[in-house]
């Protein structure tokens, strides 16, 4: 009896501390998603995209070696173009997504003309070199999550 006693102690036991490292672990990824959740519900409200735009700015402004005259021109630049941005997203129920992806093209490309105004030949020539860079680095990291291979069958097609 007493052997009984031990050995359902003994497995209540272990049992409970089974579900209590599970129940922690649980609780670790399920606060990051909420604070993401709260993160994108900020940056669709508008909140946090001015502290954004000025890190933007910031380092652009340092990479870029900008002139203050410079900087303040790339930032109106960023400001204006996240507010067309917001408006756009605003209009998503009106409009179907090619015509929104048109228009947000045409806001990216408005934008990247204003900055090739303000900036040096060769400030602009760096500043498409980074973004290369990032795309580059992105499509690296898309290939990774994809398990690290690309997408062409045995034959070398796509």
């Amino acid at each position: 009896m007493k052997k009984q006693l031990f050995s359902l102690a003994l497995l209540l036991g272990l049992s409970a501390s089974f579900a209590g490292a599970s129940f922690a672990a649980d609780d670790r990824p399920a606060q990051g998603r909420e604070q993401r959740q709260d993160r994108d519900q900020d940056h669709r409200r508008g909140h946090g995209s001015a502290q954004d735009r000025q890190r933007r700015t910031d380092t652009l402004a340092q990479e870029l070696d900008l002139s203050s005259k410079q900087k303040s021109k790339v930032e109106k630049i960023f400001q204006d173009q996240q507010q067309q941005m917001h408006a756009l997203r605003g209009r998503t129920g009106s409009n179907d997504r090619s015509q929104l992806r048109e228009e947000a093209k045409r806001i990216h490309e408005s934008t990247d003309q204003k900055l090739k105004d303000v900036l040096s030949k060769k400030q602009y020539a760096q500043l498409e070199a980074k973004r290369q860079e990032r795309t580059r680095q992105m499509g690296s990291r898309q290939n990774e999550r994809r398990g690290g291979t690309d997408r062409r069958d045995f034959n070398g097609r796509s």
